[in-house]
């Protein structure tokens, strides 16, 4: 919206010579509006004088720098506007990867807390029918969940640190 208007602007601010004639005037603006690959005779066929009559005032009035100029300027907001939506989409690729990261932080916590929930059902059946638990597994299944927490725990602090950058880029649009 806010390249639209400064191409609008900068369509609407481009000025007349002083001494200009308004015919010459009228004539150079439709003669920029055909853009950068605008040829005398399209004009010459649209505003009914001969190619050379324009070729004249073009260079009395000094069309192809004002003209220049003026294409650059168009140029210049084109890729400002490519820029900002560049760094929109930028922005919502940060916001989704955010969002997946939490997610999955969420799921394998999930995980990790089934985990030790079954192991402590386990503990608790075995102390209840007093019978004595040996082996590995208790240790190695506990030290799995407790990964699988810290696992959660880093991929949230991940996501975290891609809300405080988009926090930052926020902060810097505004300022």
């Amino acid at each position: 919206m806010e390249a639209c208007w400064k191409a609008h602007v900068l369509m609407n601010s481009f000025p007349q010579l002083p001494g200009e004639p308004a015919d010459a005037f009228e004539q150079l603006l439709l003669h920029r509006d055909f853009g950068p690959s605008r040829q005398f005779s399209q004009t010459a066929d649209v505003v009914g004088c001969s190619e050379s009559t324009l070729r004249r005032r073009a260079e009395q009035w000094n069309w192809v720098e004002r003209l220049a100029d003026y294409d650059s300027g168009m140029l210049q907001q084109a890729s400002e506007a490519r820029t900002k939506e560049d760094l929109q989409r930028y922005k919502h690729q940060l916001e989704t990867f955010r969002q997946e990261q939490l997610a999955r932080a969420r799921t394998v916590g999930d995980r990790a807390e089934d985990l030790l929930a079954m192991v402590e059902r386990s503990v608790r059946h075995h102390l209840e029918a007093g019978t004595v638990l040996q082996g590995r597994e208790i240790p190695s299944v506990m030290a799995a969940a407790c990964k699988g927490l810290e696992g959660a725990m880093e991929l949230e602090g991940m996501a975290l640190g891609v809300s405080e950058l988009l926090v930052r880029q926020n902060y810097q649009q505004m300022n």
